[in-house]
């Protein structure tokens, strides 16, 4: 699993990837294809700001329960097997 988040620049409509850590509301990118600076806003019309804004939700989401998940299972007591 990848924590690149794809972004569609609203003006030059290329593809480019930012980091889901980083993806945030208020959070500013430049295009690298066509320097537009992108701010990204929940509240913005623009689906291809939004987009982006919900699947690194998401992806930070998921990423935090599969820590949860793996320090439970951790922390499991251990069965020995019984010959």
């Amino acid at each position: 699993m990848t924590d690149r988040i794809k972004i569609v620049c609203s003006k030059c409509r290329k593809t480019f990837g930012e980091r889901a850590q980083r993806l945030r509301n208020g959070y500013q990118v430049q295009c690298p294809n066509c320097m537009k600076l992108i701010t990204f806003d929940s509240s913005s019309e623009d689906p291809n700001i939004r987009r982006p804004l919900k699947a690194a939700r998401d992806f930070r989401i998921a990423a935090e329960e599969a820590i949860v998940l793996a320090r439970m299972a951790d922390q499991a007591p251990k069965r020995d097997a019984v010959y």
